[in-house]
This record gives structure tokens, C-alpha cells and sequence, in this order.
């Protein structure tokens, strides 16, 4: 017998998660995992500016030790600071890794202000560093007790020229004259002012440099983190994929 055509009907689509579109999904995932990446990229560069930062401590250790004309440059202070946000930084990216492979909100929040946080004071040590590579902030430090007369200033000039390999300060012939006599058996030595900025070009200009870079690069990442949220966020109520 003939029956009369049933009309098909469509199978209901399967709804999106979080109304997202695929291709809306698909960024998600990406940004995902290249916060996690990178994340384990700041963890590892974490641990490496904490072992700068011990490896300044003992150089800054040595200087205490053996040039007293420079115990008033911060450096052994400027040291611990560096270690605390080395290590500050790889537990905070730590955090940021799980955050964003178990789509955590309150970690990545909490990852959010720490990084925050640590893209300022990394700020502020590398500008702080930096302005130590200066000869007006060297010579504000130590020309005026360079030039003191008596036997334990001209002591403090010799275990500086021994230090820094050096003689004089502004030039190699000022420390030699009446008053000063302080004695410099070197051949073709550069001045100590000189040595002194070449000492920390070579190991806290570097650091200086590193710290802003890592600032930089932190804020990129703090965006991504925040970009992220924001669009995980405009799902419904019923994703339960984030927490």
C-alpha cells in the first residue's frame, strides 16, 4: 500500500561548548598551550636569573670584602632581590602552567597579579642596575673618599688598585701625588674609575638588561592570560571545563 512521504527531519546539532564556535574553540586551545609553553619557558628562565642572582651575590661578597671604598653601592642587597624574583618567577609560572592545563580561572588569576607584580619591581631593579653603569654615579660614590688623605685612605686605594687592577682614579699619575702617595707597580693600567665601570658593565649591565626584556616579555604574556579569561568567560554557565 502507499504511504504518504514522511518529511526527514535533521538531527539537532550538537551545541557548542560555551556557545563558541569551533573556530572559536580552536583559538582557545591555542592560546592554551602556548601559555603553557611559554610559561614553562619562564619557569626554567626563572631558575636561571635566581642563579644569576647568587652568582652577583657572591661576586658583590668579594667586593664587601676586599674594596671598602664601595660598601655603600647596594650590590649585595640589589643580589637578593634578584634571587627572590627568580625564584618568585618560576613559582609563579609554575602556577601559570597548571592554571592553563587544567583551565583553573582562580590560578590563572592568581598568576595574573603575581606577574603583575613582578613586571614592575623587574622594572624597577633593571632601570636601577642600569644607572650604576654611569660615571657620574660612580664618581658621587667614591671620588671623594678616593682623594682622602692619611694611612688607611691610601690602604683603601691599594686594595682597590689590587682588586680592579687599576691605578689612580680619574687618571693613572692623580693618586701619586703629595698627600696621597699611593704607589702603583703595573704596567699600562687603566685608570679605576674606568676598571670600576668596566667591572659592572661585565656583570650587572647584563642583569639590567635581562630584567627589562623579562618585564616586556611578562607583560605580553600577562595580556595573552588576561585575553584568554576574558574570552573563556563569555561562554555560558554550563561549561564546566573551566573552573
Amino acid at each position: 500500500a502507499w504511504r504518504p512521504r514522511q518529511k526527514q527531519t535533521q538531527p539537532p546539532s550538537r551545541p557548542t561548548l560555551a556557545g563558541c564556535t569551533p573556530a572559536t574553540m580552536d583559538v582557545q586551545e591555542i592560546g592554551r598551550y602556548s601559555l603553557v609553553i611559554v610559561n614553562i619557558i619562564f619557569t626554567l628562565c626563572g631558575l636561571g636569573i635566581a642563579a644569576a642572582g647568587i652568582f652577583l651575590l657572591i661576586k658583590a661578597n668579594e667586593l664587601e670584602r676586599d674594596v671598602e671604598l664601595l660598601q655603600d653601592l647596594p650590590i649585595a642587597t640589589t643580589s637578593y632581590v634578584i634571587m627572590f624574583v627568580g625564584f618568585l618567577l618560576a613559582a609563579t609560572s609554575v602556577i601559570g602552567v597548571i592554571g592553563a592545563w587544567k583551565k583553573q580561572r582562580v590560578m590563572l588569576t592568581v598568576y595574573l597579579f603575581v606577574i603583575f607584580a613582578l613586571v614592575l619591581i623587574e622594572m624597577c631593579i633593571g632601570i636601577y642596575l642600569y644607572q650604576f653603569d654611569s660615571s657620574d654615579t660612580i664618581n658621587s660614590l667614591v671620588e671623594d673618599k678616593w682623594f682622602e688623605e692619611g694611612e688607611d685612605a691610601r690602604q683603601k686605594r691599594i686594595d682597590y688598585q689590587d682588586f680592579f687592577d687599576c691605578c689612580g682614579w680619574n687618571n693613572i699619575y692623580d693618586s701619586r701625588a703629595a698627600g696621597y702617595d699611593t704607589p702603583c707597580p703595573r704596567t699600562n693600567p687603566d685608570p679605576c674609575k674606568d676598571a670600576t665601570l668596566d667591572w659592572l658593565e661585565e656583570f650587572f649591565t647584563p642583569v639590567a638588561i635581562t630584567a627589562i626584556v623579562f618585564a616586556c616579555l611578562e607583560f605580553v604574556s600577562l595580556f595573552a592570560t588576561l585575553a584568554m579569561l576574558c574570552t573563556a568567560k563569555e561562554g555560558s554557565d554550563d561549561d564546566d571545563d573551566w573552573l
